[in-house]
């Protein structure tokens, strides 16, 4: 029996316009920009229905090893390069996507098809550094990824250039995995596997579990030519939203590095630049992305989250999907795309849930007391969180199980914390930026969040935080704001913030749902009106009115 009863392997032409159950979210986007003129790598997709037929076997059939080296076969032609080849080597990303946004839950592969006999051929093309850092990297994912050899076992590794890296990296999995799998094919096919497989690995299930996503979903998997943002002083990567995912403003809004690769800019390991800094140092590319997100807003009708690289001058785009968003900002944003035309009065209901706007109208904010300031950050989640300092997850759930408040502090929260940052009250880094996994996450499970707060140093093993001036233990009690970025000693005055950015909204509700009972929550007032509109099943074409009748 097939594993793809629908249809199989696909380059992204031949996938546009079948959507992202079966794409992935990541490969209809792929798909949508390339149809719409934006440059994207080539590359294809493994749909989401091979990742169901992996789950029962626990391997890929001949069938689907069959279509990849076919779809491989015409990426090598598109390219005109070769996967393992000498003399013309290609590099591949390998990627998840699940049918809904999942940040950094799942698993990449990047640089696949460099070995020490392709590194030559790219050092002689492109520089040394820039080859041997590309080997180093894909040594270091593949090792932890696919071998399942321990992160951690790299992080001590400290050699001043990249070529010291890769040897030290190959001494590490040759002690913990034995020799690397030589050629680049089979390396392609266990790193589908293995990206097929993370889809049930404990934090996307955990993640899931909190949002409520069906684990019978499934994952695709994108293979696609890579684009080097670690090129040379031209080139860098970076994430932007097409407005603020804070407050709503219409504003580009995200950080940028340069000379950077794959999850740099949201891993949080490395100090980001705001997206602007484009304008200054490559205006052509600032100009471009401004008039792609411009386009790429109308068309989708909603706040975007995009990723993208730049090559050497070249803008290429990676990604698009609707933006993860505070509470406040869903508010915000939607009545303002009511007020410039871009959505219906019932759509803007249907982008606000309940659950966002009973966090809004009990989102605390300072009510003016003076405090005593430990440090300062970046406000990446908005609202006021005091609780005691927890350094780990496992103490975050600690103080949930006692019902007691709880600040998760760490150098840079990874995927696996995602349990602790949801039971949290708030959430504190010591590194990140805008857009690193913290920020994203924490937004949106509507936790308060400052990051970047690089004057911090977090010793776990002591359990203490030593903020300069003054260093407390795990268990103190502190106060984040991740509206202004402030973190305080202790617990400041604060005051729920109301209702006042969602009258509007509610009174759009009512105009559906009719008036609502005196005290009835407006949470409830708003379920009441995306139940009518829903049973529409028209939103996309109704207003109000329209769907009250």
């Amino acid at each position: 029996m097939s594993d793809l009863p629908g249809p199989g392997v696909l380059g992204f032409s031949e996938a546009q316009g079948l959507g992202a159950d079966l794409l992935g979210g990541k490969g209809a986007g792929l798909a949508a920009m390339l149809a719409r003129g934006l440059r994207v790598p080539p590359g294809f997709i493994v749909p989401t229905t091979t990742c169901n037929a992996f789950r029962r076997v626990g391997d890929l059939s001949q069938e689907v090893k069959d279509q990849v080296r076919h779809a491989l076969s015409e990426l090598e032609r598109q390219r005109d390069r070769r996967l393992g080849d000498v003399g013309a080597p290609l590099l591949v990303a390998v990627r998840s996507g699940a049918p809904v946004s999942m940040p950094g839950m799942m698993d990449t592969v990047l640089n696949l098809g460099i070995n020490d006999q392709t590194v030559q051929s790219l050092a002689d093309e492109c520089g040394q550094d820039f080859a041997y850092d590309c080997y180093a990297r894909f040594l270091e994912g593949f090792a932890t990824v696919v071998l399942g050899v321990d992160a951690d076992r790299f992080k001590s590794i400290d050699e001043p250039s990249s070529r010291a890296r890769v040897d030290a990296y190959r001494t590490v999995i040759d002690d913990a995995y034995g020799p690397l799998p030589a050629d680049p094919l089979v390396q392609l096919e266990l790193a589908i596997a293995a990206v097929l497989r993370s889809w049930d690995n404990p934090r996307a299930a955990a993640y899931r579990r909190i949002e409520g996503i069906d684990d019978a979903m499934g994952t695709a998997v994108v293979v696609q030519s890579m684009v080097f943002g670690n090129l040379n002083a031209a080139s860098g990567t970076g994430v932007v939203f097409t407005r603020n995912p804070n407050t709503g403003e219409r504003e580009l809004y995200g950080d940028f590095l340069f000379r950077a690769q794959g999850e740099d800019v949201v891993s949080g390991t490395r100090q980001t630049l705001p997206i602007g800094v484009l304008a200054d140092r490559l205006p052509h590319v600032w100009s471009e992305l401004g008039r792609r997100l411009l386009a790429l807003e109308e068309w989708k009708r909603d706040m975007l989250d995009i990723e993208f690289t730049v090559e050497d001058g070249e803008l290429f785009f990676l990604q698009v999907r609707t933006a993860k968003r505070s509470p406040l900002a869903a508010v915000r944003a939607a009545r303002s795309m009511v007020d410039e035309g871009m959505i219906s009065r019932a759509e803007a209901l249907m982008r606000v849930t309940p659950a966002q706007l009973d966090a809004l109208v009990h989102t605390r904010r300072r009510s003016g007391a003076d405090v005593v300031e430990l440090t300062r950050g970046l406000g990446a989640s908005p609202g006021l969180a005091t609780g005691a300092i927890c350094l780990t997850t496992e103490a975050v759930l600690d103080c949930a199980d006692r019902g007691a408040p709880a600040i998760l502090v760490r150098q840079e929260t990874s995927p696996e914390d995602v349990q602790g940052m949801a039971e949290a009250t708030g959430i504190l880094t010591a590194r990140g930026g805008l857009v690193s996994h913290a920020a994203v996450v924490a937004r949106g499970l509507a936790v308060p969040a400052v990051v970047g707060a690089d004057g911090i140093t977090i010793d776990e093993a002591s359990g203490t935080v030593d903020f300069g001036d003054t260093v407390l233990r795990e268990g103190d009690l502190i106060t984040i704001d991740g509206d202004s970025g402030a973190v305080e000693l202790g617990t400041a005055s604060a005051e729920d913030a109301g209702t006042g950015e969602t009258d509007e909204l509610l009174a759009w509700a009512d105009e559906v749902a009719g008036p609502a009972d005196v005290g009835v929550a407006p949470s409830a007032r708003l379920d009441a009106a995306r139940t009518i509109i829903d049973a529409a099943g028209r939103v996309s074409e109704l207003d109000v009115r329209g769907a009250r009748a």
